[in-house]
């Protein structure tokens, strides 16, 4: 991953994490899906100070929403509940970009597509394999938030930043769902008698 962003999570966020450990983590996962949404209506309003806001904020509540699933022993529901609402959340954000045109439609759906497949794999590959996947791939979707941070943060000042930011985006993210899936390739076994459902 690029920013590493999972590895200083837990030492910043561990002393706020242990303070607020009383609340489910789940609620911190629907508050990151909510901000998310407000980002996808700034992106489509052009109002840039209230994406870089909702964007630190959705980066905030989803690294502290792991932290205190750990803290608290994390459960398959609250690990579904996270990658569902994360999915809605990208959606959100990608059809802003789209419809705010900072991006055209064709590449504003490649980097979708390269976002859905890079947790889609992460989320097969754990299943089937049962060891965690975090770490491998160039773009994460902890790297993505950041990502779109600094390009909203430079679009301030350079017309045409998000849509690099995009390109970056594609390139990306479609460089980690084939890194994840050489990593299938050479890790989980092909065992016909394995039956697998899909």
């Amino acid at each position: 991953m690029i920013f590493q962003i999972k590895k200083f999570s837990q030492k910043l966020l561990l002393p706020l994490g242990r303070k607020l450990s009383n609340i489910p983590a789940n609620v911190f996962t629907v508050i990151s899906l909510f901000f998310s949404l407000i980002s996808g209506l700034g992106f489509y309003l052009k109002l840039l100070p209230l994406i870089i806001i909702c964007l630190f904020l959705i980066e905030l509540f989803d690294q502290l929403d792991g932290v205190i699933a750990r803290l608290q022993g994390p459960t398959k529901f609250g690990a579904f509940l996270d990658s569902t609402l994360d999915r809605y959340g990208d959606a959100a954000i990608f059809i802003g970009i789209i419809l705010g045109g900072y991006t055209t439609p064709f590449l504003g759906l490649l980097a979708f597509i390269g976002a859905f497949l890079t947790s889609y794999t992460r989320a097969r590959i754990e299943g089937l394999y049962n060891k965690s996947l975090g770490g491998v791939g160039l773009l994460e979707r902890t790297d993505r938030v950041p990502l779109l941070i600094i390009g909203a943060i430079f679009q301030i000042f350079f017309t045409g930043a998000l849509w690099w930011t995009m390109i970056l985006m594609i390139i990306g993210s479609h460089i980690t769902v084939f890194q994840r899936i050489l990593y299938a390739f050479k890790n989980i076994p092909r065992n016909r008698e394995e039956k697998i459902i899909s």
